[in-house]
Protein backbone atom coordinates (compact mmCIF):
# COMPACT_ATOMS: atom_id res chain seq x y z
CA UNK A 1 0.00 0.00 0.00
CA UNK A 2 1.78 3.06 -1.61
CA UNK A 3 0.35 5.52 0.95
CA UNK A 4 0.91 3.67 3.69
CA UNK A 5 4.73 3.48 4.09
CA UNK A 6 5.05 6.78 5.94
CA UNK A 7 6.04 5.98 9.71
CA UNK A 8 6.10 7.76 13.03
CA UNK A 9 9.85 7.35 13.12
CA UNK A 10 10.24 9.83 9.80
CA UNK A 11 8.16 12.12 11.23
CA UNK A 12 9.73 15.84 11.46
CA UNK A 13 11.11 16.70 15.25
CA UNK A 14 9.11 20.20 15.71
CA UNK A 15 10.33 21.00 19.52
CA UNK A 16 10.06 19.91 22.72
CA UNK A 17 6.99 19.92 25.17
CA UNK A 18 6.92 21.87 28.93
CA UNK A 19 8.80 18.45 29.99
CA UNK A 20 11.41 18.75 27.11
CA UNK A 21 10.56 15.76 25.64
CA UNK A 22 10.83 15.56 21.70
CA UNK A 23 7.63 16.71 19.79
CA UNK A 24 6.89 15.08 16.51
CA UNK A 25 4.81 16.50 13.72
CA UNK A 26 2.74 13.02 13.37
CA UNK A 27 0.06 15.41 11.32
CA UNK A 28 1.89 14.59 7.83
CA UNK A 29 1.50 10.74 8.00
CA UNK A 30 -1.69 10.12 6.43
CA UNK A 31 -3.89 8.03 8.21
CA UNK A 32 -5.01 4.90 5.85
CA UNK A 33 -4.19 7.07 3.06
CA UNK A 34 -6.35 10.17 4.13
CA UNK A 35 -4.72 13.31 4.67
CA UNK A 36 -4.39 13.29 8.32
CA UNK A 37 -5.73 17.63 8.22
CA UNK A 38 -8.39 16.05 6.79
CA UNK A 39 -10.01 14.21 9.65
CA UNK A 40 -11.76 16.25 12.67
CA UNK A 41 -10.55 13.80 15.58
CA UNK A 42 -8.82 15.19 18.70
CA UNK A 43 -9.46 16.24 22.29
CA UNK A 44 -11.40 18.70 23.51
CA UNK A 45 -11.03 20.13 26.43
CA UNK A 46 -13.77 21.83 28.77
CA UNK A 47 -11.75 23.99 30.83
CA UNK A 48 -14.86 24.91 33.33
CA UNK A 49 -14.51 20.61 34.57
CA UNK A 50 -10.54 20.35 33.85
CA UNK A 51 -8.54 20.13 37.16
CA UNK A 52 -5.39 20.58 36.10
CA UNK A 53 -3.77 17.29 37.20
CA UNK A 54 -1.97 16.81 33.80
CA UNK A 55 -3.09 13.16 33.27
CA UNK A 56 -3.43 13.66 29.53
CA UNK A 57 -0.32 15.98 29.31
CA UNK A 58 1.65 13.12 30.34
CA UNK A 59 0.18 10.24 29.38
CA UNK A 60 -0.10 11.02 25.53
CA UNK A 61 2.74 9.83 23.43
CA UNK A 62 1.80 11.50 20.37
CA UNK A 63 2.34 15.09 22.25
CA UNK A 64 -1.01 16.59 21.43
CA UNK A 65 -1.05 18.42 24.45
CA UNK A 66 1.16 21.07 26.23
CA UNK A 67 1.09 22.64 29.28
CA UNK A 68 0.09 26.20 29.54
CA UNK A 69 2.29 27.40 32.56
CA UNK A 70 0.20 30.33 33.83
CA UNK A 71 -3.09 28.85 33.73
CA UNK A 72 -1.34 25.03 35.37
CA UNK A 73 -3.47 23.06 32.79
CA UNK A 74 -3.13 21.72 29.31
CA UNK A 75 -3.89 22.92 26.02
CA UNK A 76 -4.17 20.54 23.12
CA UNK A 77 -0.98 21.99 21.25
CA UNK A 78 -0.73 19.70 18.40
CA UNK A 79 -4.70 18.39 17.44
CA UNK A 80 -3.44 16.47 14.38
CA UNK A 81 -0.98 14.00 16.04
CA UNK A 82 -3.69 12.73 17.76
CA UNK A 83 -4.15 9.02 16.69
CA UNK A 84 -7.35 8.72 14.84
CA UNK A 85 -9.37 6.38 17.17
CA UNK A 86 -7.42 6.71 20.15
CA UNK A 87 -9.15 8.30 23.43
CA UNK A 88 -7.06 7.51 26.20
CA UNK A 89 -7.12 10.94 27.57
CA UNK A 90 -10.48 11.21 27.85
CA UNK A 91 -10.66 7.59 29.13
CA UNK A 92 -8.18 8.76 31.95
CA UNK A 93 -9.76 11.97 33.02
CA UNK A 94 -10.65 12.09 36.22
CA UNK A 95 -13.08 15.27 35.66
CA UNK A 96 -14.27 14.01 32.51
CA UNK A 97 -13.16 17.24 30.78
CA UNK A 98 -12.28 15.52 27.43
CA UNK A 99 -14.30 15.06 24.72
CA UNK A 100 -13.47 13.56 21.31
CA UNK A 101 -16.02 13.32 18.06
CA UNK A 102 -18.62 10.82 18.51
CA UNK A 103 -17.86 6.96 17.50
CA UNK A 104 -20.34 7.36 14.38
CA UNK A 105 -17.83 9.65 12.89
CA UNK A 106 -14.99 7.28 13.06
CA UNK A 107 -17.05 4.21 11.46
CA UNK A 108 -17.96 6.97 8.80
CA UNK A 109 -14.52 7.62 7.96
CA UNK A 110 -13.60 3.60 8.03
CA UNK A 111 -16.45 2.97 5.67
CA UNK A 112 -16.04 6.09 3.46
CA UNK A 113 -12.59 5.14 2.89
CA UNK A 114 -12.59 1.24 2.37
CA UNK A 115 -10.89 0.93 5.56
CA UNK A 116 -11.82 -2.41 5.99
CA UNK A 117 -10.71 -4.06 2.68
CA UNK A 118 -7.33 -2.16 3.03
CA UNK A 119 -7.10 -4.03 6.67
CA UNK A 120 -7.56 -7.52 5.18
CA UNK A 121 -5.37 -6.95 2.42
CA UNK A 122 -2.56 -6.65 5.06
CA UNK A 123 -3.32 -9.11 7.24
CA UNK A 124 -4.78 -11.82 5.04
CA UNK A 125 -0.72 -12.43 4.32
CA UNK A 126 -0.66 -13.19 8.02
CA UNK A 127 -3.29 -16.14 7.80
CA UNK A 128 -2.93 -19.63 6.69
CA UNK A 129 -3.29 -19.96 3.33
CA UNK A 130 -5.68 -23.49 2.90
CA UNK A 131 -7.39 -22.30 6.23
CA UNK A 132 -11.21 -22.79 5.33
CA UNK A 133 -13.15 -19.78 6.68
CA UNK A 134 -15.73 -20.99 9.61
CA UNK A 135 -19.33 -20.68 7.89
CA UNK A 136 -21.61 -17.74 8.31
CA UNK A 137 -18.01 -15.49 8.38
CA UNK A 138 -18.29 -14.01 4.98
CA UNK A 139 -19.24 -10.80 4.28
CA UNK A 140 -18.70 -7.90 1.70
CA UNK A 141 -15.61 -7.12 3.30
CA UNK A 142 -14.53 -10.57 3.78
CA UNK A 143 -15.44 -12.35 0.92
Amino acid sequence: MEDMKMSGDEAPIIGKDALGRPVKDLSVIPWWGVDRKDIEWYPKINYDRCAGCGICFITCGRRVFDWDKEKGKPVVARPYNCMVGCSTCAMLCPCDAIEFPPKEYIKKLVVENNIVRKAFEITKPLSKKNEKKPEGTESKFNP
